[in-house]
């Protein structure tokens, strides 16, 4: 049989865990609730440990290299590859070339675009070395690089992909980060061109984005 103290202890730990539990409820509903303060304040230290880098948002050429292989001469000094005239529109003589044999990928040769002819749907380039060619090699990859834009843009690294939304994260002051939603353009190996949603001059945040984002979303923002 259940002695008055045995009712009141019982109705104490009801009590207690009835409190508990809504202080944890009330924990959840802090973390979650939206924040009218949509920043996500990071410290020096935080920042440093999470190597976060900044850039500039700024107009500048945006490098798009065309890839295509090819055959070297006998002269082992000029190779000529070919392109859809789409993309070959884009080549000029001058443009700096990247070239490496199939077979030893890790041997980058510097080379220059020196003749370029259409033919139809066809464009044929030749790009001549800078200096001696792999020796034994016949054929090479080629990257040609073009620059058709000039444009307000970033890093690739700044942009993240955030429930079907391009977000960029952008330091408002020192220690804190908004996320931006932007209109990419074209992009390129380096740089993608921003259509809107970013001025030039303005701080983004490259590598590092991703740690600011998971954080952003933990706060609830």
């Amino acid at each position: 049989m259940q002695t008055p103290r045995h009712a009141a202890i019982a109705a104490t730990t009801v009590v207690l865990v009835l409190i508990t539990a809504l202080l944890a409820a009330q924990s959840i509903r802090d973390r979650i609730r939206l924040s009218p303060e949509k920043r996500s304040p990071i410290t020096e230290q935080q920042a440093n440990e999470l190597t976060l880098t900044l850039n500039d948002a700024s107009v500048r050429p945006i490098q798009v290299w065309l890839r295509t292989a090819g055959t070297i001469d006998k002269a082992e000094r000029s190779i000529t590859a070919a392109l859809p005239a789409s993309e070959g529109a884009q080549v000029r003589a001058g443009q700096r070339v990247r070239a490496f044999p199939p077979e030893s990928r890790s041997s980058m040769f510097q080379a220059r675009v020196t003749g370029v002819v259409s033919r139809g749907p066809t464009t044929f380039v030749t790009a001549t070395l800078s200096g001696p060619a792999h020796a034994g090699s016949a054929r090479y990859v080629l990257e040609i690089v073009t620059e058709p834009l000039e444009a307000l843009s970033v890093p690739n690294e700044a942009i993240i992909e955030s429930e079907g939304k391009r977000v960029i994260y952008v330091q408002v002051e020192k220690g804190r980060y908004e996320p931006r939603e932007v209109e990419p353009g074209l992009q390129g190996e380096l740089y993608t061109e921003i259509r809107s949603g970013l001025k030039a001059g303005e701080q983004v945040v490259t590598f590092g984005s991703f740690f600011i984002d998971a954080d952003h979303k933990l706060k609830g923002f």
